[in-house]
Protein backbone atom coordinates (compact mmCIF):
# COMPACT_ATOMS: atom_id res chain seq x y z
CA UNK A 1 0.00 0.00 0.00
CA UNK A 2 1.54 3.52 -0.81
CA UNK A 3 2.30 5.38 1.62
CA UNK A 4 -0.41 8.94 1.84
CA UNK A 5 1.23 12.25 0.76
CA UNK A 6 1.32 14.42 3.69
CA UNK A 7 0.70 18.03 3.62
CA UNK A 8 3.36 20.16 4.18
CA UNK A 9 6.21 21.38 2.19
CA UNK A 10 9.65 20.57 1.18
CA UNK A 11 13.06 22.72 1.65
CA UNK A 12 14.55 22.51 -2.15
CA UNK A 13 17.87 23.30 -3.35
CA UNK A 14 17.04 24.68 -6.99
CA UNK A 15 19.84 23.93 -9.95
CA UNK A 16 20.13 26.45 -12.62
CA UNK A 17 19.00 25.93 -15.97
CA UNK A 18 15.18 25.56 -14.99
CA UNK A 19 12.32 27.47 -14.08
CA UNK A 20 10.94 27.28 -10.78
CA UNK A 21 7.57 25.64 -12.69
CA UNK A 22 10.27 23.38 -14.11
CA UNK A 23 10.47 22.03 -10.21
CA UNK A 24 6.93 21.76 -9.65
CA UNK A 25 6.14 19.70 -12.60
CA UNK A 26 8.53 17.35 -11.40
CA UNK A 27 7.30 17.07 -7.92
CA UNK A 28 3.89 16.60 -9.19
CA UNK A 29 5.12 13.77 -10.91
CA UNK A 30 6.88 11.85 -7.69
CA UNK A 31 3.41 13.07 -5.82
CA UNK A 32 0.49 12.39 -8.42
CA UNK A 33 -2.93 13.81 -7.48
CA UNK A 34 -1.66 15.94 -5.38
CA UNK A 35 -1.28 19.39 -5.12
CA UNK A 36 1.67 21.27 -5.34
CA UNK A 37 2.82 24.87 -5.55
CA UNK A 38 6.29 27.00 -5.18
CA UNK A 39 6.95 30.08 -3.07
CA UNK A 40 8.75 33.25 -5.02
CA UNK A 41 9.82 32.26 -8.36
CA UNK A 42 13.65 31.76 -9.09
CA UNK A 43 14.66 32.90 -11.95
CA UNK A 44 16.47 29.97 -14.33
CA UNK A 45 19.79 31.41 -14.22
CA UNK A 46 19.36 31.25 -10.27
CA UNK A 47 19.80 28.60 -7.53
CA UNK A 48 18.88 27.92 -4.09
CA UNK A 49 16.04 28.01 -1.74
CA UNK A 50 13.12 26.91 -3.48
CA UNK A 51 10.00 25.94 -0.49
CA UNK A 52 7.74 23.78 -2.78
CA UNK A 53 4.09 23.35 -1.24
CA UNK A 54 2.10 20.10 -1.06
CA UNK A 55 -1.55 19.13 -0.38
CA UNK A 56 -2.86 21.64 2.25
CA UNK A 57 0.22 24.24 2.18
CA UNK A 58 -0.36 25.17 -1.18
CA UNK A 59 -2.77 27.71 0.72
CA UNK A 60 0.38 28.89 2.55
CA UNK A 61 2.20 29.74 -0.99
CA UNK A 62 1.46 33.87 -0.54
CA UNK A 63 2.45 34.33 3.12
CA UNK A 64 5.61 32.28 2.68
CA UNK A 65 6.23 34.41 -0.50
CA UNK A 66 5.86 37.53 1.46
CA UNK A 67 8.70 36.75 3.82
CA UNK A 68 11.97 38.46 3.59
CA UNK A 69 14.92 36.42 2.01
CA UNK A 70 18.69 36.29 1.48
CA UNK A 71 20.71 35.96 -1.47
CA UNK A 72 24.73 35.85 -2.33
CA UNK A 73 25.07 37.56 -5.27
CA UNK A 74 27.89 38.31 -8.10
CA UNK A 75 27.80 40.58 -10.80
CA UNK A 76 29.82 41.56 -13.83
CA UNK A 77 31.28 45.47 -13.61
CA UNK A 78 31.19 47.83 -16.73
CA UNK A 79 28.36 45.76 -18.40
CA UNK A 80 24.32 46.56 -18.94
CA UNK A 81 22.01 43.95 -20.31
CA UNK A 82 18.47 44.09 -21.49
CA UNK A 83 17.37 41.02 -19.35
CA UNK A 84 20.16 43.04 -16.28
CA UNK A 85 21.73 39.44 -16.44
CA UNK A 86 24.28 37.34 -18.19
CA UNK A 87 21.46 35.71 -19.95
CA UNK A 88 20.69 39.25 -22.12
CA UNK A 89 22.21 41.91 -24.71
CA UNK A 90 24.59 43.89 -23.86
CA UNK A 91 23.19 47.39 -24.37
CA UNK A 92 26.21 49.04 -22.68
CA UNK A 93 29.35 48.59 -21.93
CA UNK A 94 32.38 50.80 -20.20
CA UNK A 95 35.53 50.82 -18.65
CA UNK A 96 35.58 50.24 -14.78
CA UNK A 97 37.82 53.49 -13.34
CA UNK A 98 36.68 52.98 -9.94
CA UNK A 99 39.02 51.54 -7.00
CA UNK A 100 38.13 48.41 -4.74
CA UNK A 101 37.04 51.07 -1.81
CA UNK A 102 34.71 53.70 -4.31
CA UNK A 103 32.86 50.69 -5.80
CA UNK A 104 32.39 49.05 -2.03
CA UNK A 105 31.08 52.47 -0.58
CA UNK A 106 28.58 52.88 -3.44
CA UNK A 107 27.46 49.32 -3.35
CA UNK A 108 26.82 49.65 0.67
CA UNK A 109 24.69 52.86 -0.14
CA UNK A 110 21.65 50.71 -1.20
CA UNK A 111 20.98 49.67 2.30
CA UNK A 112 17.79 50.57 3.18
CA UNK A 113 14.06 51.96 2.27
CA UNK A 114 13.91 52.60 -1.74
CA UNK A 115 11.88 52.83 -4.82
CA UNK A 116 12.34 50.29 -7.19
CA UNK A 117 11.63 49.44 -10.87
CA UNK A 118 11.36 45.88 -11.62
CA UNK A 119 12.99 44.72 -15.18
CA UNK A 120 11.13 44.36 -17.96
CA UNK A 121 11.97 40.95 -18.19
CA UNK A 122 9.94 39.76 -15.51
CA UNK A 123 6.63 37.59 -14.57
CA UNK A 124 4.69 41.02 -13.58
CA UNK A 125 1.76 41.47 -15.35
CA UNK A 126 0.67 44.19 -17.67
CA UNK A 127 -3.18 44.16 -19.01
CA UNK A 128 -3.06 40.20 -18.98
CA UNK A 129 0.23 39.43 -20.31
CA UNK A 130 3.63 38.94 -18.36
CA UNK A 131 6.15 41.72 -18.92
CA UNK A 132 8.47 39.43 -20.59
CA UNK A 133 6.59 38.02 -22.75
CA UNK A 134 5.82 41.88 -24.31
CA UNK A 135 9.67 43.18 -23.84
CA UNK A 136 10.14 40.15 -26.20
CA UNK A 137 8.02 41.38 -28.50
CA UNK A 138 9.40 44.71 -28.56
CA UNK A 139 6.92 46.21 -26.47
CA UNK A 140 8.18 49.35 -24.46
CA UNK A 141 7.10 48.01 -21.45
CA UNK A 142 6.54 50.36 -18.34
CA UNK A 143 6.71 49.11 -15.19
CA UNK A 144 5.66 51.21 -12.00
CA UNK A 145 8.55 51.38 -9.36
CA UNK A 146 7.40 49.93 -6.01
CA UNK A 147 9.37 50.63 -2.13
CA UNK A 148 11.48 47.28 -1.43
CA UNK A 149 13.86 47.52 1.64
CA UNK A 150 17.03 46.33 1.54
CA UNK A 151 17.93 45.45 5.21
CA UNK A 152 21.97 44.43 4.72
CA UNK A 153 25.01 44.21 2.12
CA UNK A 154 27.45 42.12 3.72
CA UNK A 155 30.54 40.06 2.54
CA UNK A 156 30.98 42.88 -0.35
CA UNK A 157 33.89 42.07 -2.52
CA UNK A 158 35.65 43.18 -5.66
CA UNK A 159 38.03 41.76 -8.19
CA UNK A 160 39.27 44.67 -10.53
CA UNK A 161 40.98 42.33 -12.93
CA UNK A 162 38.39 40.39 -13.53
CA UNK A 163 35.68 42.98 -13.13
CA UNK A 164 33.78 41.22 -10.49
CA UNK A 165 31.96 42.39 -7.29
CA UNK A 166 29.61 39.86 -5.14
CA UNK A 167 28.27 40.59 -2.27
CA UNK A 168 25.10 38.92 0.52
CA UNK A 169 22.41 40.68 0.59
CA UNK A 170 19.19 40.38 3.22
CA UNK A 171 15.47 42.38 1.79
CA UNK A 172 12.28 42.45 1.93
CA UNK A 173 9.57 40.81 -0.61
CA UNK A 174 9.04 41.83 -4.15
CA UNK A 175 12.91 42.76 -4.38
CA UNK A 176 14.51 41.79 -7.83
CA UNK A 177 18.18 41.46 -7.51
CA UNK A 178 18.87 42.12 -11.47
CA UNK A 179 17.49 45.33 -10.74
CA UNK A 180 19.59 46.39 -7.80
CA UNK A 181 22.42 45.20 -10.03
CA UNK A 182 21.51 47.38 -12.17
CA UNK A 183 20.85 50.37 -10.11
CA UNK A 184 24.17 49.59 -8.14
CA UNK A 185 26.14 49.63 -11.66
CA UNK A 186 24.79 52.83 -12.81
CA UNK A 187 25.41 54.39 -9.45
CA UNK A 188 29.00 53.66 -9.59
CA UNK A 189 29.30 54.70 -13.10
CA UNK A 190 30.12 51.77 -15.24
CA UNK A 191 27.41 49.96 -15.02
CA UNK A 192 26.92 46.00 -14.21
CA UNK A 193 25.02 43.06 -14.95
CA UNK A 194 24.29 40.20 -12.91
CA UNK A 195 26.05 36.70 -13.47
CA UNK A 196 25.28 34.77 -10.15
CA UNK A 197 22.60 34.43 -7.98
CA UNK A 198 22.01 32.01 -5.24
CA UNK A 199 19.18 32.28 -3.10
CA UNK A 200 20.17 31.51 0.76
CA UNK A 201 16.81 31.87 2.92
CA UNK A 202 13.29 32.15 3.01
CA UNK A 203 11.03 33.33 5.68
CA UNK A 204 12.36 30.30 8.00
CA UNK A 205 14.13 28.06 5.19
CA UNK A 206 17.38 28.04 4.94
CA UNK A 207 20.08 26.99 2.46
CA UNK A 208 21.68 24.73 5.26
CA UNK A 209 18.48 22.58 5.88
CA UNK A 210 17.38 22.49 2.12
CA UNK A 211 18.15 19.13 -0.12
CA UNK A 212 19.41 19.33 -3.69
CA UNK A 213 16.79 18.64 -6.22
CA UNK A 214 18.28 16.12 -8.30
CA UNK A 215 19.24 14.71 -4.34
CA UNK A 216 16.04 14.64 -3.24
CA UNK A 217 14.67 12.69 -6.98
CA UNK A 218 17.40 10.17 -6.37
CA UNK A 219 15.40 8.95 -2.54
CA UNK A 220 13.42 6.58 -2.49
CA UNK A 221 9.42 7.17 -2.10
CA UNK A 222 9.49 6.80 1.86
CA UNK A 223 12.64 8.86 2.37
CA UNK A 224 11.05 11.95 -0.05
CA UNK A 225 8.60 11.53 2.61
CA UNK A 226 10.34 12.34 5.24
CA UNK A 227 11.59 15.37 3.38
CA UNK A 228 8.35 17.13 3.65
CA UNK A 229 8.30 19.39 6.71
CA UNK A 230 4.55 18.99 8.44
CA UNK A 231 2.50 21.99 8.60
CA UNK A 232 2.48 21.79 12.51
CA UNK A 233 6.29 21.44 12.48
CA UNK A 234 6.64 24.71 10.07
CA UNK A 235 5.16 26.70 12.28
CA UNK A 236 6.34 25.11 15.33
CA UNK A 237 7.13 28.73 17.17
CA UNK A 238 4.00 29.75 16.75
CA UNK A 239 0.89 30.13 19.73
CA UNK A 240 -0.48 26.67 20.57
CA UNK A 241 -4.45 27.29 21.21
CA UNK A 242 -6.18 24.19 22.64
CA UNK A 243 -9.84 24.23 22.03
CA UNK A 244 -12.56 22.18 23.69
CA UNK A 245 -14.27 19.75 21.71
CA UNK A 246 -17.46 22.40 21.13
CA UNK A 247 -15.33 25.15 20.47
CA UNK A 248 -13.28 23.02 17.91
CA UNK A 249 -16.71 21.57 16.22
CA UNK A 250 -17.33 25.57 15.54
CA UNK A 251 -13.91 26.02 14.12
CA UNK A 252 -14.34 23.39 11.62
CA UNK A 253 -17.48 24.88 10.38
CA UNK A 254 -16.21 28.29 10.02
CA UNK A 255 -17.64 30.01 12.80
CA UNK A 256 -15.10 32.75 14.20
CA UNK A 257 -14.30 32.52 17.55
CA UNK A 258 -13.39 35.23 20.14
CA UNK A 259 -8.88 35.16 21.00
CA UNK A 260 -6.64 37.14 22.77
CA UNK A 261 -3.34 37.27 20.88
CA UNK A 262 -1.03 39.51 18.88
CA UNK A 263 -0.21 36.66 16.86
CA UNK A 264 -1.46 36.37 13.27
CA UNK A 265 -1.30 32.63 12.79
CA UNK A 266 -1.86 29.94 15.78
CA UNK A 267 -1.46 26.33 15.83
CA UNK A 268 -5.05 24.72 16.86
CA UNK A 269 -5.21 21.63 19.14
CA UNK A 270 -8.26 20.06 20.94
CA UNK A 271 -7.51 16.81 23.16
CA UNK A 272 -3.94 17.27 23.16
CA UNK A 273 -4.05 16.58 19.60
CA UNK A 274 -2.82 19.16 16.29
CA UNK A 275 -6.00 19.95 14.58
CA UNK A 276 -4.76 22.91 11.80
CA UNK A 277 -4.14 26.39 11.58
CA UNK A 278 -6.09 29.38 12.37
CA UNK A 279 -5.50 33.04 11.18
CA UNK A 280 -6.22 35.66 13.69
CA UNK A 281 -8.13 38.75 12.84
CA UNK A 282 -8.66 41.89 15.30
CA UNK A 283 -9.08 39.25 18.04
CA UNK A 284 -11.31 36.82 15.69
CA UNK A 285 -9.81 33.16 15.25
CA UNK A 286 -11.23 31.90 11.87
CA UNK A 287 -10.13 28.50 10.15
CA UNK A 288 -7.35 28.66 7.64
CA UNK A 289 -5.76 25.18 7.45
CA UNK A 290 -7.23 21.93 8.98
CA UNK A 291 -5.95 18.31 9.03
Amino acid sequence: MIPEVKSGILNIDKVQGITSHDVVDMIRKVFPNTKVGHTGTLDPIATGVLPICIGDATKLTNIITSEDKAYSVKMLLGVETDTYDITGKIIFASVVNKDEIYIKERIKRFIGKQMQVPPKYSAIRVEGKHAYSLAREGVDVELLPREIDIYSIENVKVDLDKKIASFDVECSKGTYIRSLVNDIGKNIGCGATMIELRRTRTGNFNIKDSIPLYDFLKLDYIDMLDKIISIEDYYKEAKRVNLSSEEYKKFLNGVTLPIQTQENIVRVYTNGIYKGIGIVEENLLKRYIVE
